[in-house]
């Protein structure tokens, strides 16, 4: 198996070959012979290459240079998308295209203009050309009859579909200003901005809910904005029509941007994302528009989709104080991890902010005690695990001291001043991990005091039969541990926890032998520490699958 950190690698095997092997074949590549040297099947594939193009035939530059070329030879239709086409404007069919605007997994877009009608256009085409797939070519026609069936002020409008020379376009209104993304570049927006922004955005989705449309790629970079500011919905290659053939989606296939997935959408369930997903990210657009950025944005996309699982996002007013408390709960209401919970529409949506823009009165009740534990535990959810643990442990000693008196008072007290030093540990360390500097260092020293403290409990256990401390039931807290660290996905901290594991263990074994003179049951002390690195290779290995899948479809284009 390769491995999985090697960038040079990662790099030819995860969406940027052509650009790649280019580079090698041209010579223009700074490491070119370590490369191959490195990596030999590099040099058949160019060899390959190199025997194709003495195969292919020679294309005529002459239709493809200067002002006027026109759209009539495949190979220059496929140069074009592809962005290896001379600069400037050339002739496709009635358009003439001026430049490209933007691109992403499925299209390029081109700024053009009809020639007869003197309007400004957006053109669409497939990236891949007359080489697409007939499921991508029928993605891209579904995108086309989806937008062309909307007509509302706040949706970008489609004037015509079809094909040029064996190449699928659809030409669709230009708006000349920025995307919301780029303006978000600028900085967060005040409260009445944002609101009446996303006002606009939610009445045009309802529209496309009434229309049994659901577009489930809601996001700032798909949003585009004219000179007046005004928003406009775009990128419909991810719809799902609610009725008819209801998705072309299969279930535990993931689609969309992970920031602005609902938890349904992000964990494969395609036949439970609806309208309220939809609403979930505009839920999310709106926390971005006043804090500056999503309620989850991890330095990986799997990162990313966990917290969308099972984190919760710190309320915006933290954030930013000043913002109204209305507008938090109207935000916070579309974050809601089970549907029901959201707003029942985004017209509901809309309304709300309709209210909020006229001081209305609005119909939102506070979270309730229970809600606010739920939700603080969904975003320390390490620091309450280990809690929950530690009180049940207290309970549980507090019982065998009271009831069944097997303790004596000395060591009941040392037992409960341990629990309660790693409970206050626990609750520094969460208060560290919130600050940025301390964030890589602080899971390592978090485990370390787990281990130190699990150990010294197992230290104190019956101090009148040392002995037996090692054949304690609760040292199942050791390959629990371990097990455990994979929850933080770092293979690095796997390890360490293992390696400091076994050095415990073996601390208290030592300490045994001091104590008795006597190695007890030498074979399943080996045993165990063999099992305790056993289970961390396991836990390390699975979480390095899964890491290697996050990476490739960070790297991939959208299904």
């Amino acid at each position: 198996m390769s491995n999985p950190n090697d960038d040079t690698l990662s790099e030819v095997a995860f969406g940027q070959l052509d650009d790649y092997l280019i580079q090698l074949q041209s010579g223009q590549h700074p490491d070119r012979e370590a490369v191959l040297a490195r990596y030999p099947h590099l040099a058949n594939t160019l060899a390959c290459l190199e025997a194709l193009e003495l195969l292919a035939p020679p294309l005529d530059l002459a239709r493809l240079n200067g002002k006027g070329r026109s759209w009539t030879d495949g190979n220059a239709a496929g140069q074009i998308c592809t962005g290896s086409a001379a600069e400037g404007s050339f002739d496709f069919g009635a358009y003439e295209v001026e430049g490209e605007i933007g691109r992403g997994g499925m299209g390029v877009v081109f700024k053009a203009r009809h020639k007869e009608l003197k309007r400004p256009v957006a053109l669409k085409m497939i990236l891949s050309g007359q080489l697409a797939s007939p499921e991508l070519l029928k993605r891209f026609q579904d995108e086309a009859r989806a937008a062309a069936a909307l007509h509302h002020p706040n949706i970008v409008s489609v004037y015509e579909a079809g094909q040029e020379q064996g190449q699928p376009f659809f030409a669709m209104q230009f708006i000349g200003g920025p995307s919301l993304s780029k303006r978000l570049e600028e900085g967060p927006l005040e409260p009445e901005a944002a609101a009446r922004l996303i006002r606009q955005i939610a009445q045009a989705v309802a529209h496309l809910h009434q229309n049994n449309i659901v577009h489930r790629d809601l996001k700032p970079s798909n949003i585009l904005l004219d000179e007046q500011g005004c928003p406009y919905v775009t990128d419909f290659g991810l719809v799902k029509v609610v009725t008819g053939e209801s998705h072309r989606t299969s279930t535990g296939v993931i689609v969309g941007t992970p920031s602005y997935m609902a938890p349904e959408q992000a964990s494969g369930h395609a036949q439970k994302v609806g309208p309220l997903s939809d609403v979930y990210s505009l839920g999310v657009i709106l926390y971005e528009l006043l804090t500056g950025r999503p309620p989850f944005r991890e330095a990986t996309p799997l990162d990313t989709l966990v917290q969308v699982l099972e984190g919760e996002p710190k309320p915006p007013r933290e954030i930013r104080p000043e913002l109204p408390a209305e507008l938090e709960l109207i935000c916070l209401r579309c974050l809601e991890k089970e549907p029901c919970q959201r707003y029942p529409s985004a017209a509901a949506l809309a309304s709300d902010l309709e209210k909020f823009l006229k001081n209305e009165v609005l119909d939102l009740r506070q979270p309730g005690w229970r809600q606010r534990i739920l939700r603080w535990s969904r975003r320390e959810p390490a620091l309450v695990s280990r809690l929950v643990t530690l009180t049940l442990c207290c309970i549980l000693a507090q019982v065998s001291f009271q009831f069944f008196q097997t303790v004596t008072l000395s060591l009941h007290s040392q037992v409960m001043g341990i629990l309660a030093g790693w409970a206050v540990a626990s609750l520094v360390c969460q208060k560290l991990l919130h600050r940025p500097a301390w964030q890589r260092t602080i899971p390592f020293l978090w485990s370390a005091l787990d281990m130190l403290f699990f150990s010294g409990l197992l230290y104190l256990d019956d101090p009148l039969k040392r002995h037996d401390t090692l054949n304690n039931p609760i040292i199942i807290g050791y390959p629990l541990l371990v097990a455990a660290s994979g929850l933080w996905f770092r293979i690095s901290l796997i390890w360490f926890n293992t390696v400091i594991a076994e050095i415990a263990y073996i601390l208290l074994w030592v300490e045994q032998y001091i104590q008795t003179q006597q190695l007890y049951g030498l074979h399943k002390h080996i045993v165990f520490l063999i099992g305790l690195a056993v289970l961390g290779d396991i836990v390390a290995y699975q979480v390095n699958r899964v890491r290697a899948l996050s990476r490739y479809y960070e790297h991939r284009p959208l299904p």
